[in-house]
């Protein structure tokens, strides 16, 4: 099968056209992940939304694993093509968000574990 048979095309279009100023990779911890999830899908969306999104980056929510998938980009201007910038990992597992960065040839990039603002960070346990 031919790659845009199966549009992965796409992503790959995407990632690879911008690897010069790769996508920051955030995890939320479960417990963060868990609290903003209790206010519901549309709760938690604004507010990683209003969190990580610049004025004009498109965000879409996608189903990762066991959690959910925000993947933001910014359209380039006079083109029509978006530059990815973030993507946003909740109730994920690490193994669940290596896979998918491997998917979209960014296997390479580290992830950034993102706390609660009132955790306590234990060293040996990053998720």
């Amino acid at each position: 099968m031919r790659a845009h048979d199966d549009e992965s095309w796409r992503r790959s279009t995407l990632i690879t056209h911008h690897m010069d100023h790769p996508p920051q990779v955030k995890a939320l911890v479960d417990e963060l992940y868990e609290t903003l999830a209790a206010s519901g899908r549309g709760g938690y969306e604004a507010m990683i939304t209003g969190e990580y999104a610049e004025p004009g980056e498109q965000v879409t929510y996608s189903q990762c694993g066991g959690g959910v998938l925000a993947t933001i980009a910014m359209p380039e201007r006079g083109r029509r093509t978006l530059r990815l910038t973030r993507l946003v990992y909740g109730g994920c597992t690490t193994h669940e968000i290596r896979q998918d960065l491997v998917a979209r040839g960014l296997g390479s990039l580290a992830i950034t574990w993102v706390y609660p603002p009132d955790a306590v960070i234990d060293a040996e346990d990053p998720s």
